[in-house]
């Protein structure tokens, strides 16, 4: 007890490696609450109408688009590259899709250590659906932004390509 009233005593002696007093400020922080927001708004309506999470539909979505336009087979590292979620993390996504029905794996063309990821007809069919329904959610979402969304996607972008 003794240990946490000094602690709280340091505390307000702003030894706090908190500089801003605002979170307005704070850029991290915004992120976080915009991301958690945005992932909030996916969720409830993946859930409702598709039975999938959001990351499940990140994985879904991304097997898509690669299939129609990298013109490259698709892999786990493929797809944790382009999605930037931990390859463990797609792995358990993955077996989750595979047990649902939604994609299968077969053998690689030329790396007998890889698997190609296919969206099966079903997971193609839930896809056109879900993809349409995200794209008029995310419209609704960012639609404050008005003509300012193209500055705003090449400003993500940018943070991309320097974090990478």
């Amino acid at each position: 007890m003794q240990n946490q009233i000094e602690y709280e005593e340091n505390m307000d002696q702003k030894e706090s490696p908190f500089v801003i007093e605002n979170l307005e400020e704070d850029t991290g922080f915004l992120v976080l609450q915009i991301s958690a927001l945005w992932e909030e708004y996916h969720e409830r309506v993946l859930k409702k109408y598709y039975n999938l999470s959001h990351m499940q539909y990140a994985v879904l979505a991304s097997i898509y688009w690669l299939v129609l336009h990298s013109g490259k087979e698709v892999t786990q590292i493929i797809l944790a590259r382009h999605t930037k979620i931990a390859p463990m993390t797609i792995s358990q996504i993955l077996k989750r899709l595979e047990a649902k029905g939604y994609i299968y794996r077969n053998c690689h063309s030329t790396d007998i250590r890889a698997k190609s990821l296919h969206l099966t007809e079903e997971g193609r069919v839930l896809m056109n659906k879900a993809v349409a329904t995200i794209i008029q959610i995310d419209k609704k979402f960012f639609k404050v932004l008005g003509k300012n969304v193209t500055r705003f996607n090449q400003y993500i972008l940018e943070l991309l390509k320097a974090n990478e």
